[in-house]
């Protein structure tokens, strides 16, 4: 069994394809042990399992995983405070993570529920789960999310250099750095066939398939921690980027096909130089409910 911090899907593929009956858990130490594990034959990658025998799971407004068991602690330590703001007064723990209930009974967990939103119909809004499964293809390194409070779902792209490089060379085609090839028609068909990809995984939960992607753009330029978009640890600023690419953010959800930018940023060497670029956007197919 794992449990504790999420594993990736890649990993827990692998392990089960040597051979180990590798399975998932989902537990809190306030709920002592565990409220949810897959079952043999029953294991999927991207969900942590049923509820466990005696255990409730149900899912608050705003998405947060509510937990009701046997093994539901008793309360903080003199912290009457913290207990109350742990559980609810007929006795379900919040567990501060937001998830869904799969169409087939199992719980998915999705992001903590202080960084997710919602789209304007109300369906769960997780834009780091949605950038984690963008960044499992390997001709994606960076992805941002953008959907909440709007209608859809839709995404910037950084395309990883070295592996969009050697697609590049295989298919002879030429380009002169990041921001030519990036814009490349080829490339753009090579990222939609990876968002399709991630589309068909989204369809096959109804709690998750109104947060399918439809339309995309790959930055003319690497988010970087030396302009500030990404913390040192590469996670995104999102107020960052929101500020900076507030007009992109904008053609995303227009009508446009295209946008010009110009764009100062920070080479190697600390200085600073100007890139103008006329950025595509792509729609992308999305899948009804069912048909993946």
């Amino acid at each position: 069994m794992t449990g504790g911090a999420p594993l990736g899907e890649d990993t827990f593929t692998f392990y089960r394809s040597i051979g180990i009956n590798l399975k998932q858990l989902y537990a809190q130490t306030e709920c002592s042990a565990y409220a949810t594990l897959h079952r043999n034959g029953d294991a999927r990658q991207d969900t942590v399992g049923p509820p466990c025998a005696n255990c409730e799971i149900k899912i608050a407004e705003g998405g947060e995983i509510l937990v009701k068991s046997p093994g539901n602690f008793a309360g903080y330590f003199k912290n009457p405070e913290a207990t109350r703001e742990a559980m609810t007064d007929d006795g379900w723990l919040r567990t501060g993570d937001a998830g869904i209930m799969t169409d087939d009974g199992h719980l998915k967990v999705v992001d903590r529920v202080k960084d997710v939103g919602a789209l304007n119909d109300g369906t769960l809004f997780a834009p780091q789960y949605i950038e984690n499964k963008l960044k499992f293809f390997p001709n994606i390194r960076e992805a941002v999310a953008h959907g909440n409070e709007r209608d859809h779902v839709t995404v910037f792209i950084n395309i990883d250099l070295e592996a969009v490089g050697n697609f590049a060379e295989r298919i002879g085609l030429g380009y002169s750095g990041y921001t030519d090839l990036s814009q490349r028609e080829e490339v753009y068909d090579l990222i939609r066939q990876n968002i399709e990809e991630v589309n068909q995984d989204l369809s096959r939960d109804s709690s998750l398939s109104s947060s399918q992607i439809q339309r995309f753009l790959i930055l003319h330029k690497e988010l970087d921690a030396d302009d500030g978009e990404l913390t040192r640890t590469r996670k995104i600023r999102r107020s960052t980027i929101a500020d900076r690419y507030g007009e992109l953010i904008e053609a995303l959800y227009s009508d446009k096909q295209d946008i010009a930018v110009e764009a100062s940023v920070t080479l190697e060497d600390g200085r600073r130089n100007t890139i103008n670029a006329n950025l595509r956007i792509q729609n992308v197919a999305t899948v009804a409910v069912g048909e993946s």
